[in-house]
């Protein structure tokens, strides 16, 4: 408890939660851009938010979750603040107290975007009923993705000194997801920093002759959402053996 008392002080000294909740708002404003006023877009505004909502993940999540796990190591980063750390507390300690505070981030990103969801909705005056098993697949598949994703830029933190190559990672991710999800669907599942796509269960279907866009549902890919945790634990994992080999 001392050890994430004093992660958590380091973190709102560095306004960590404040970048959480812009990171998690920008994609809510985003997903307003996604409404229309035709009846059509009323009768069907939920799907498209379910569908819009991992797309526009695939473009921020990735580089925004680097950007949380280097904030999160710089200071062990800078000079011998590691060394300096290591001798006050255990390298286990250390690595306990980030891993915590990082999914307190992802889960308060993950709370405020799912809570935007009904809020968007009842604005925007949506007709369509909520698909309460869409909302809560859509919040759990987020927040199993973006603590992935942590443990993947944060072993990245960990390995080298300079925090760039960290952001440089978040930000080829973003990109390349977002290209991955019109490629076939094999070559997005080996880019798991793209996997919010996949994960989705809202296809859209656009008539171009009509020009009106028809969302459906598809069966939980409950297969992909347990390679994606297997993932997670697997980054964990290297994260926790590169700190222990880690000379300071």
């Amino acid at each position: 408890m001392r050890t994430l008392r004093a992660e958590l002080k380091k973190s709102r000294r560095r306004h960590n939660t404040l970048v959480a909740v812009c990171i998690s708002l920008f994609v809510l404003l985003w997903a307003t851009q996604t409404g229309g006023t035709g009846e059509e877009r009323l009768e069907q505004g939920y799907s498209g938010l379910f569908y819009a909502v991992p797309v526009m993940n695939t473009v921020v999540m990735p580089l925004g979750t680097a950007v949380l796990a280097s904030r999160l190591w710089d200071l062990e980063s800078k000079e011998k603040s590691c060394r300096q750390l290591l001798t006050l507390q255990s390298r286990g300690a250390l690595f306990l107290g980030k891993a915590a505070v990082a999914l307190l981030q992802i889960l308060l990103i993950v709370a405020i975007e799912s809570a935007g969801i009904p809020v968007l909705g009842k604005q925007a005056g949506y007709t369509e009923a909520l698909d309460w098993g869409q909302f809560w697949w859509l919040a759990g598949s987020t927040f199993t993705v973006n603590s992935m994703l942590f443990f993947l830029w944060l072993l990245l933190s960990i390995r080298f000194d300079n925090q760039v190559p960290t952001l440089a990672a978040g930000m080829v991710g973003s990109l390349s997801g977002l290209f991955a999800a019109f490629m076939p669907p094999l070559i997005s599942y080996l880019m798991p920093w793209g996997y919010y796509i996949p994960l989705s269960t809202v296809r859209m279907d656009w008539n171009r002759e009509t020009r009106i866009a028809r969302f459906y549902s598809t069966p939980y890919p409950i297969w992909l959402l347990a390679l994606t945790a297997a993932f997670g634990v697997l980054f964990a994992a290297l994260a926790w053996e590169t700190l222990k080999r880690k000379e300071v």
